[in-house]
């Protein structure tokens, strides 16, 4: 019984690594403007599903209204460094996997933030995630 109970904790904390460990191959893309900024929109980290291919993430609040001063992402992955597109004053941004198998293994991540001239937020059910909102001002 000891035995079992060894390989079963050994194998959840080497499962637990790997979960935690982030993919290798990153895009990394930041676009601006000369507005002004107040505000730093710090998104959740998002995560694309092992077996999906491309994804829209929605909800990028610094839209409303459009005077995004610094969008900027980082989506990592394991096969290889996925596209990403997006469109300052764009809701959403387009996330497409790079894999020449077409297992699209693993979850890749998205971190992505804007700097804001302004905090005003889209009503309900937009807002549900947890944004982090930082006063920050800058030029």
């Amino acid at each position: 019984m000891f035995v079992l109970s060894s390989v079963i904790l050994l194998t959840g904390a080497v499962y637990a690594e790997v979960e935690n460990a982030n993919p290798p191959h990153c895009t990394n893309v930041t676009k601006g403007t000369d507005y002004v900024y107040h505000y730093r929109f710090d998104y959740p980290v998002a995560y694309i599903h092992p077996g999906v291919k491309e994804v829209y993430q929605p909800g990028l609040y610094c839209t409303n209204p459009p005077a995004v001063a610094v969008a900027s992402t980082i989506v990592c992955d394991w096969a290889a460094p996925p596209q990403v597109q997006f469109t300052l004053g764009d809701d959403y941004m387009h996330v497409v996997r790079q894999d020449p198998t077409g297992q699209f293994a693993g979850n890749a991540v998205i971190w992505t933030y804007q700097l804001c001239s302004h905090n005003h937020l889209l009503p309900e059910p937009y807002t549900s995630k947890k944004l982090n909102i930082t006063r920050v001002d800058g030029l």
